[in-house]
């Protein structure tokens, strides 16, 4: 009776006295991203109208339902680049671009800021626009690409689960440099 009395006491003091340190609430982490060398590889799909580089590390599949639709998936990400081809006329391309920059502009009551940038090849006469969204958007990068007379190519960034923008922040900055690569070598077939 002695011996469980004294463990009573023992565990008791125990309880009282050992759980005297304060703990504070971690916060959420997110995983270390390291980019590795990015090679750029050329579209190797010959009924695709265009041609560009995508990164390596991207996977590229056409919609099997509309041959001018393209993903550029990163699985590493968990992210796609929906892309679209649009077949116009000098008369309508206009028309067109207005619809591609209305696509950004929905996003405008979520995102805190939209940066664009130009971009204008006068060689191969292409013309071209980014934006990047800022904020908790859906689609933190949207661009399109022209050449003025008979198409638009269009692309949005969408990551395929909920995230915060802080933490995807440094992927969306290195996808934006694989969709300058894929605009500036963006060529006709």
């Amino acid at each position: 009776m002695k011996s469980i009395r004294a463990i009573v006491i023992i565990s008791l003091t125990f309880i009282a006295f050992g759980c005297r340190e304060k703990t504070a609430p971690k916060p959420f982490a997110y995983p270390h991203i390291e980019n590795s060398t990015i090679q750029y590889e050329p579209l190797k799909k010959n009924n695709f109208p265009i041609t560009f580089n995508i990164a390596d590390n991207a996977n590229i599949v056409i919609d099997s339902l509309n041959s001018r639709w393209v993903n550029i998936i990163y699985p590493t990400y968990d992210a796609t680049i929906y892309c679209s081809y649009i077949s116009t006329d000098i008369k309508s391309v206009n028309k067109e671009k207005s619809k591609s920059r209305e696509l950004v502009y929905v996003h405008s009551h979520r995102a805190s800021e939209i940066n664009a940038l130009n971009y204008n090849d006068t060689i191969k006469g292409i013309s071209a626009e980014l934006y990047q969204l800022k904020g908790n958007t859906a689609t933190p990068l949207q661009f399109m690409v022209s050449d003025d007379n008979s198409f638009i190519f269009r692309g949005s960034l969408y990551f395929n689960n909920k995230v915060t923008s802080d933490s995807v922040a440094p992927i969306i900055e290195y996808i934006k440099e694989d969709i300058i690569e894929i605009v500036e070598s963006i060529n006709k077939r």
